[in-house]
Parts: structure tokens; C-alpha cells; sequence
């Protein structure tokens, strides 16, 4: 029997407890080896991806990650008046912004108490915005007064940072508010010459574009990039201060003594259209504009509310008569003071006649029958074409923002009607603007040319100027028409001025309204319509309408009183105050008085008094 043999652990004769190598089979080195190959090359595969396929988005993630681009903004372009008085500017003031990355987290809720102390601000809000990192910097109160910046200043703090932004500031106050409008606190224009000229004034905003740091700090040695702004244009307006200043004046005294709801004055020149003064009440401080509600800063009542002329049309009425050759001014027409059409009964202010009258009497007597008759005698077609060539019913092209068209239902549309005609005749059932009213009443003192209003009288950017050129935009009536009118609307005004003078000269007759000049002027009452249809039995609106002088005219103005309390028919309201504009501009403007001018009791500065 063959011999047990037996396998035991040997180990050197002289060693205890020497290792023993264990050999691993090879297919298991050769697993570990192709996991290893594996592992690298999804490695290898990673890092091609990242390197070639998503280099470019990579990148720019990267470079999006440090580069900033900060915006400059331009400067807001000047506004002066006529005599380079400033209107409107930009002032720069200090801005609080934060970098929300360099607040300490735990340090934000101190510091949004004592910035909400400083300010008199919501601490909440402050916090939100001094924790918010989605956002490079954000504003957190701007156009801080000095006072406020120097106590933010003590506290400190690195995150906080000041930026100088132009603020728009309005030197004059309430003065041209209207004719200005404003801009908001983003430096956009949102009414008046503010919003018309936004773009031009605004001009191009610039940019820096750096590198930051993890800090938001900007790197000195790295590149950068600025491109600067455009400042916007700067503007000249056509407004003389002491027109505008004396219209404001005088509308603010008479709307606060006959306690009227507000008014209009517009003061423009005939010849060339340029608009020397406009005023409305009630008014705004464009620097406070917030302040009021929006249709008192965000509409200009002299271009965008519309009324019922009334009988301050009859110059029109009767310009359409003689134009059209449908009558001249020797004919006769039977006012009876009422009368009677299309199941209507149409009547004088004070339902009285006057008798055989001619169209200088019409005007004269302010006959609503007389102006009726004139225009069956036109009929709608001459009619609506004139008024049309006026500038009713279409904008007046003036460069101011919110202008209204007006209504005119004239010949061929659908809403006519024959009774429309005839109540057209002396300014109601038709809807106009205060300027379209005033250009009307420049192109018959300017023998019949229509100008084209404007505001803006030059406008200037990068050291060149561009001059407006006054603009015609048509010939409504010829210049003998215009003449003969203007020979009506003298004796009209002379009708009116015992108004002035009946008290200090002891007589109420005719008499020259502004001593030394010839003036034209015709009066109005506006019946006002209600929403629900009719018209307001309580209130009108009071108003005059001409121009002075009379020939060679100078201004062509409109004075316009809404709803005076104690006086319905709005003549004493109205007439003082035109004939105290009138007096003051033809003597600020040296247009030498005609002594011959001069009625009994009545006299010119420095000259004699005529004797009564």
C-alpha cells in the first residue's frame, strides 16, 4: 500500500511565521485592467465633450460669469424758453445701489433697519433687495439729498455703493407746465413737449463692459470696454416768459375770483404760427407730478379737451358766407330773435331781435337767427368746405403730445343733419380745440393764411442747430375777406369795451377797448353738453376770441373761462381779462399807440387825457 502523503505549511528552518505569496489567477488582472481602461476612457470621453462639443457654451457661461456690462446713461436734453431761460435739465444726484454678493448674510437684516430708518423706508423691501444675488446690483433709493447720503456714508458698509443719475428738474416750478409736461423717474417723457420730443431728448444711453471678480469688484488689469452716450438735444421753445407769465397770471386770478372750474389762454403769432403763450388751470409742478392725477399732468387743455365754441364761430360762419360768394356783407337778413326748424325753436341769448341786419350787425349783436339765416344762404356744402379749410375736424399738426381733431359733422358724412347746419352757424353741436380756435382766428388777421403752430422754435445737438421754418398750410379765405372781418370784429370789440370803461368813463356806448389801438375781439358762450344728453342749464363756458392790433396783427389770442360761478353768460368774465393781456403785450411789445384812438374819459399812458 502506496504511502499517505499529506500537504502541510512549511516554513524555514530558523523562521517564524514568514509570509506566504498568494498568486492571483490572471483572469481576474485581467478585469481589474479592463475597468481601469474603461473608467478612462469614459475620462477621456468627458473631458473631449466638455473641451470640443460644449466649448463655446462653456465659455460663455464662464465669461458670463465675470464679465459685466454697466450702463451710462445720457444725459436728458435742456429745455429753455424763448429767451434761453431754463425750463427743464437734468441735475446729477446721488443714487444708493447695493451689491447684494458683498452683503454679509447674517449682517442684512441690521442693515436693512437702519437704511429703512435713514430712509423712511419698508425694511422688508430693503432686506428683499440687499439679498437678492440674482442681480449684479440693484437700486435701493435714488436722488438722495445730501443730507441722507452723508448718514449713510457713517454707516459704513462695503456693499453699498453710490451712483450719480441725472434727475429731471423743472427750475420754473408750475410755470409752461402744461406746454412741458414731464418725464417720470426713468427719464421718459409722458406728456407735452417732454413726450412729443422723448426720443430727441433722451439721446443714446452708453455702456462699460469689464471684468469682476468672485467679490464683484472690477479687475484693473482687464481689459474693458466703454462706449459713451449720445446726450440727447437740447430745445428752444417759442414761449416768451413774460407773455407766459402775464397769461398765467391772469387766468389764475380770474378762475380764483369768479370761483370757475379752470381756463385756457393761448397767445400765438399770426404770421408765423409760433405759440408765444399757453396757460390752463388748473396746473401741475412737473417736479411733483405724482402729485396730481393724471388728467391734470398727463393732458394739456389747450390742445386735447374739447367744447362748443359758440358764438365766437360767427367769424367763421360769416368768413364762409363771403368766401363762397354765397353773400356779401351789404346783405340783409331778418332777425327776429326766435325762430322756428326741424321742430325746434332756435333763439338769441336773450331771445330778442335786432331787425334787418347785415353779417358785420350779425357779429355785432351776436345774432344766433341772424347766423343761421347766413348759413341756409351758404348752405352745408360751401359751409363745411371753409371749415375745413380753417382746421376744424383735423389736428393742427402743433409738436405736442395728446392733441384732439374736434367734431365736425359736416356735409356727406353720416352723422349730418340740417339742424346741425344751422346750430353750427353760431358754434354749437360742433366740437373744436382752444388752438384750433386761435389759428382760425390768426389766418384772418393774417390776410387769410392759415400757419401751422408750433412750439419748438430751434433745437440743438453736438454744437449743430436746426431752426424751425414757419410753415403754411393754407389760404382758408382770401385777404379781402379776411380784411372785411377784421373790420367786424373791431367794431365788436369796441361794442364790448363799456364792459372796461363804463364805470370810468361814465358811459356805456361804444368805445375803443384797449385805448390807442384798434383791436379785434369777438365774444362767446359755450353751452356745455351733458353725458346724458342736452346741456347744462346752470353753467357755460365764457370766451373771447381776436387779435391785436387789428392790422398787423401781433398775437392772436383766446381767453377762455369754464364755468364761472356768478356770471353765466361769461362776458365780464372774459373781457377784462383779454383787454389786460392785450393792454400789456402791445405795450411790452413798443407798438406805438395812435393817439386818435382815444375815446371820451378814456386815456394812454403818458399822453393827455382826452377830455369827455
Amino acid at each position: 500500500m502506496a504511502p499517505r502523503t499529506t500537504n502541510t505549511l512549511r516554513t524555514q528552518p530558523g523562521v517564524a511565521n514568514a509570509p506566504v505569496r498568494v498568486r492571483l489567477p490572471r483572469w481576474r488582472i485581467n478585469v481589474i485592467l479592463l475597468f481601469c481602461m474603461l473608467l478612462m476612457g469614459r475620462v477621456v470621453l468627458r473631458l473631449g465633450e466638455l473641451q470640443i462639443v460644449q466649448h463655446e457654451s462653456l465659455s460663455a457661461l464662464a465669461r458670463a460669469e465675470i464679465d459685466r456690462q454697466v450702463p451710462i446713461q445720457a444725459q436728458r436734453g435742456l429745455i429753455t424758453d424763448h429767451l434761453g431761460n431754463v425750463l427743464a435739465m437734468d441735475v446729477d444726484r446721488e443714487s444708493l445701489w447695493v451689491v447684494p454678493a458683498q452683503i454679509d448674510p447674517e449682517h442684512a437684516p441690521k442693515l436693512a433697519l437702519s437704511l429703512a430708518a435713514i430712509l423712511n423706508q419698508d425694511a422688508e423691501k430693503i432686506l428683499a433687495t440687499l439679498t437678492n444675488r440674482d442681480y449684479y446690483w440693484l437700486p435701493v433709493a435714488r436722488w438722495l439729498e445730501p443730507e441722507v447720503a452723508a448718514q449713510i456714508d457713517a454707516l459704513d458698509e462695503p456693499g453699498l455703493h453710490w451712483q450719480y443719475e441725472p434727475r429731471r428738474v423743472y427750475p420754473q416750478g408750475t410755470f409752461a407746465a402744461q406746454i412741458l409736461g414731464a418725464a417720470n423717474f426713468n427719464g421718459d417723457g409722458i406728456s407735452g413737449v417732454e413726450g412729443f420730443y422723448n426720443q430727441v431728448l433722451q439721446g443714446v444711453d452708453g455702456s462699460v463692459q469689464a471684468e469682476f471678480d468672485p467679490n464683484q469688484n472690477p479687475i484693473a488689469i482687464a481689459p474693458s470696454r466703454t462706449l459713451p452716450p449720445s446726450d440727447g438735444a437740447d430745445l428752444t421753445l417759442t414761449i416768451d416768459p413774460l407773455v407766459q407769465y402775464v397769461i398765467e397770471r391772469e387766468l389764475q386770478q380770474a378762475v380764483q375770483q369768479h370761483n370757475a372750474d379752470g381756463g385756457t389762454i393761448i397767445v400765438l403769432d399770426p404770421k408765423t404760427g409760433a405759440i408765444r403763450g399757453m396757460a390752463s388751470w388748473p396746473t401741475f409742478d412737473p417736479n411733483r407730478y405724482g402729485d396730481y392725477p393724471p388728467e391734470v399732468y398727463g393732458r394739456n387743455p389747450a390742445i386735447s379737451n374739447l367744447y362748443e365754441p359758440g358764438s365766437t364761430f360767427k367769424m367763421i360762419t360769416v368768413a364762409a358766407g363771403l368766401q363762397s360768394r354765397s353773400f356779401d356783407a351789404n346783405v340783409l337778413v331778418n332777425d327776429t330773435g326766435t325762430i322756428y326748424r326741424y321742430g325746434y325753436w332756435l333763439k338769441n341769448w336773450n331771445a330778442g331781435g335786432n331787425g334787418m341786419i347785415d353779417p358785420g350787425k350779425v357779429i355785432y349783436y351776436s345774432s344766433n337767427v341772424g347766423a343761421l339765416l347766413l348759413n341756409e344762404i351758404t348752405g352745408p356744402e360751401n359751409f363745411y368746405r371753409i371749415v375745413h379749410d380753417f382746421g376744424f375736424g383735423q389736428p393742427t399738426g402743433v409738436d405736442m403730445a395728446g392733441e384732439e381733431v374736434g367734431i365736425v359733422n359736416a356735409w356727406g358724412t353720416p352723422a349730418y343733419n340740417d339742424l346741425g347746419l344751422l346750430t353750427n352757424a353760431y358754434g354749437q353741436s360742433i366740437s373744436v380745440t382752444p388752438l384750433q380756435m386761435v389759428q382760425a382766428a390768426a389766418a384772418i388777421a393774417n390776410d387769410g393764411v392759415r400757419m401751422r403752430p408750433y412750439i419748438v422754435e430751434k433745437r440743438c445737438q453736438a454744437g449743430r442747430c436746426t431752426e424751425t421754418e414757419p410753415t403754411q398750410v393754407g389760404q382758408p379765405i382770401d385777404k379781402e375777406v379776411a380784411w372785411t372781418i377784421r373790420r367786424m370784429l373791431v367794431n365788436s370789440a369796441n361794442h364790448y369795451a363799456p364792459v372796461i370803461w363804463g364805470t370810468r368813463t361814465g358811459s356805456y356806448a361804444d368805445q375803443w377797448l384797449v385805448p390807442g389801438y384798434q383791436v379785434a375781439a369777438k365774444t362767446g358762450t359755450s353751452s356745455i353738453p351733458l353725458p346724458t344728453g342736452g346741456y347744462d342749464q346752470s353753467y357755460t363756458i365764457g370766451s373771447v376770441l381776436g387779435f391785436a392790433p387789428a392790422e398787423e396783427a401781433r398775437y392772436a389770442i383766446l381767453v377762455k373761462i369754464d364755468r364761472p360761478k356768478d356770471d353765466i353768460w361769461g362776458v365780464t368774465t372774459a373781457i377784462p381779462v383779454y383787454y389786460n393781456i392785450v393792454d400789456q403785450l402791445l405795450r411790452y411789445d413798443k407798438v406805438p399807440p395812435d393817439p386818435t384812438l382815444v375815446s371820451p374819459g378814456q386815456s394812454i399812458p403818458g399822453m393827455v387825457t382826452a377830455e369827455p
